[in-house]
């Protein structure tokens, strides 16, 4: 190679002019630092399509209101450095806030060729750090998202004790996401929810559901809502915070009606648990009474076969039912979080909309506590905890592999087969992974040089989920005529009552009706059991009887027997002493 050509090649994939990895789409430098770890001679060996750690660590960056899809058809992808006594000086924040810097460690010399030695870029959606509260955090992670009414799945992603949890439920002075998200949701459908379930999604399709089911789908969610418990001093505290953090709207929409559902999913050692079945246990670990439900595909869609779909009508129930779940979910003490959650958790609401013309509009928002992973060596796991961090790892593998199949399949436009089959998260997280629905996610990072390494595996990992390619939602229009709906929205207030007033007489009246031949049942029951004791008994008075007339008939045989052998005695002798007389006179 000439010395020209290798002077023009250097000049296109030098890291001042290139576009890939270290330069954004705005084509801002890097810093001038990182030429100290750079062998330039040898730079040649990189090329566009590389899977090394600078594609892996280095992502686009800019202002997000003005960078190409990655905020509009992109994963967003947020991080959260979580408060720390004594934070290291690795990480630093840098660019307009949004890129994350970290520095090699101290035993790392900066003049070798190793490239874990070199300052890494990472840029994210949004970062936030100790000046950053859950109602910023909210903001900017979901804002408008639910407004917009489309579809999304939540992901709190990191190590054990980095926030995860708290960033996604938070606590009864700082609600976390969840909680924010659901009193959005019925702030805005509020004066459109449905008084009934009359509408359900079964086994991933709409389903009218006639007065039979409608009536077992309220006493089965008046049984589940009896079993979680009172928390309404808790609800009212919660709902006074959201409201002065957010202006959330109501809004009104013409001739629809909303129905949501809410469900709860505990995947743990790669099995699938269901957190509001009534007949689940509520000790915290894996017992045989807990059923593994299966996932299973439909037309595309994934479902969990048998999952408790619970209908409510209020925050306030949404809110009883997570509690509800959150306290079967499986925890465990390890060396690095005395409460460590040893599952993923999914926490899914599914809204459907039912319009007067006949379309259906499905609305899934799926939030996920991820497990925390980290190395085994930092756990000190032994026996089922090493067991349960080998099962964490592995399902987020998959999932990395997932998000790294995706972000090639956008690159490259190739055939590469996105693997979410390989783990029961990864199928449950079908939809956002193959682009159907939008994806958010939150990295926890602990700022800290005991989980460096930790660390920096977590960036990577969530560095290649920005350039998922979302498609537009699809909305169905359902073939079956559901007119009661139509009839329901245009009917006045009195006519409204009085139809609600016949479905909890209807309900009643089942109810009285369950109860009666309950009643009839216990009658016939105990008629039974004393027709069978009156046949006992008359069947003993009988064999009583037919002994005592067996005896007394067989006294008298014996004793006529004994009267005829007595006659036949005297006779004998009668004959006998005939017989010595004649004898005497013969003589």
């Amino acid at each position: 190679m000439s010395r020209n050509e290798d002077t023009t090649k250097r000049n296109v994939l030098s890291f001042i002019n290139g576009r890939e990895p270290s330069i954004d789409r705005r084509f801002r430098p890097c810093p001038k630092n990182i030429f100290k770890a750079i062998d330039i001679d040898n730079i040649d060996e990189l090329d566009d399509d590389s899977n090394s750690n600078f594609d892996d660590a280095s992502t686009v960056s800019g202002d997000i209101s003005k960078t190409s899809t990655i905020g509009e058809d992109g994963a967003m992808v947020y991080l959260r450095l979580r408060p720390v006594n004594s934070p290291s000086s690795s990480y630093k924040i840098a660019g307009n806030g949004n890129t994350l810097v970290v520095n090699p460690r101290l035993d790392q010399t900066t003049t070798s060729n190793n490239k874990a030695a070199m300052e890494k870029h990472f840029t994210f959606s949004a970062i936030f750090d100790n000046n950053d509260s859950q109602k910023g955090v909210y903001n900017k992670c979901i804002g408008d998202k639910i407004k917009l009414e489309e579809s999304f799945t939540v992901l709190t992603y990191g190590t054990s004790g980095s926030g995860k949890t708290f960033t996604l439920l938070g606590d009864d002075v700082n609600p976390g996401i969840v909680p924010r998200s659901i009193e959005n949701i019925f702030t805005l459908y509020n004066s459109n929810i449905y008084p009934h379930p009359a509408v359900k999604l079964q086994n991933a399709r709409v389903v009218i559901l006639d007065d039979e089911l409608l009536a077992k789908e309220i006493i089965s969610t008046r049984q589940v809502l009896t079993a979680c418990g009172d928390i309404t001093s808790v609800h009212k505290q919660l709902q006074q915070i959201i409201c002065s953090d957010h202006n959330f709207e109501t809004t009104v929409f013409d001739d629809v009606s909303v129905m949501i559902w809410v469900s709860f999913v505990e995947i743990y050692n790669e099995f699938v648990y269901d957190l509001l079945e009534l007949s689940a246990s509520n000790q915290t670990i894996t017992v045989p009474s807990r059923k593994n439900l299966k996932i299973v595909s439909n037309d595309g869609k994934v479902f969990v076969k048998g999952l408790t779909q619970v209908y409510v009508k209020n925050s306030l129930e949404a809110l009883k039912l997570l509690r509800f779940g959150l306290q079967r979910v499986t925890y465990a003490s390890t060396s690095i979080n005395s409460n460590s959650s040893r599952s993923h958790c999914i926490f899914i609401i599914d809204v459907l909309k039912y319009n007067a013309s006949g379309l259906i509009t499905e609305i899934s928002y799926k939030f996920c506590d991820l497990a925390g992973s980290e190395r085994l060596d930092k756990t000190g796991n032994v026996g089922s905890r090493l067991k349960e961090a080998q099962r964490i790892n592995t399902s987020l593998m998959i999932l990395g592999r997932c998000l790294d199949a995706a972000n090639n399949l956008n690159r490259k436009k190739s055939t590469e087969v996105i693997p979410y089959r390989e783990s029961k998260l990864t199928m449950l997280l079908q939809a956002p992974l193959l682009g159907k629905e939008k994806i958010a996610m939150v990295v926890n990072v602990t700022p800290t040089e005991k989980y460096y390494e930790e660390n920096l595996n977590v960036l990577g990992f969530s560095s290649i989920a920005k350039n998922i390619i979302f498609k537009p939602p699809i909305v169905k229009q359902n073939n079956s005529r559901f007119s009661f709906f139509l009839e329901y929205s245009k009917a006045g207030s009195a006519q409204n009552a009085y139809i609600e007033q016949l479905l909890e007489e209807n309900i009643l009246l089942r109810s009285d009706n369950d109860r009666l031949i309950n009643e009839v049942n216990n009658f016939q029951i105990r008629i039974n059991s004393e027709l069978l004791r009156q046949e006992k008994e008359i069947r003993n008075e009988l064999v009583d009887s037919f002994e005592k007339t067996l005896t007394a008939t067989k006294e008298q045989a014996e004793n006529r027997l004994k009267q005829e052998l007595e006659c036949q005695k005297r006779v004998f002798e009668s004959k006998l002493a005939k017989s010595s007389d004649g004898e005497c006179l013969v003589i």
